[in-house]
């Protein structure tokens, strides 16, 4: 993907070599963004223990070439989260754990609103249909006072599912895959 001023990025998956980089994108997330991502903490042996006793997770970053540097993060889990499996399905989901999968994206705070998380969402969309996921589903919704993400997902055809009340108000959103 080429991104502003011209900079080249690529999309991959996450892998234990990258833990460290990973670790310094964390680390340079102002408050604000740090507050609205928290699968897992943001220290290094959180990370790797998070990697190596969950199941059916799969990291993917976007690396700026010319700096080498991670610019955005998601997370995958295939599935659903279970602490969050009787609200989703009191808007009558019937949830399915190989089928639905579970979605945490981040993009560091200098390149949001430049298209780099449209373009690696793309990337892990093609990634999960051949992996026959039908379903992704956001991970602890987002939070509705958080209006660039809420817009960011409206325009990637997610649908607001309901909204429920954690820390503030939060809505459930999930997207249909083709």
């Amino acid at each position: 993907m080429e991104a502003r001023d011209s900079n080249h990025i690529v999309f991959r998956r996450l892998n234990q070599n990258d833990f460290d980089s990973l670790c310094d994108y964390l680390y340079k997330l102002s408050h604000e963004t740090k507050k609205r991502f928290g699968p897992h903490s943001f220290d290094r042996q959180a990370i790797w223990d998070y990697y190596t006793h969950e199941e059916n997770l799969i990291g993917y970053i976007g690396i700026d070439i010319q700096t080498n540097e991670i610019i955005a993060y998601s997370l995958i889990k295939i599935g659903y989260l279970e602490h969050d499996s009787f609200r989703l399905r009191s808007y009558g989901m019937a949830l399915d754990n190989k089928t639905d999968c579970t979605f945490a994206p981040s993009v560091a705070d200098d390149w949001q609103g430049c298209g780099v998380g449209n373009k690696m969402f793309q990337f892990i969309l093609s990634e999960l249909k051949n992996l026959h996921v039908k379903r992704i589903i956001l991970w602890g919704g987002v939070q509705k006072d958080n209006h660039n993400a809420v817009n960011y997902y409206k325009r990637n055809d997610f649908k607001i599912l309901g909204q429920f009340t954690y820390n503030g108000e939060n809505y459930d959103m999930a997207f249909d895959i083709d």
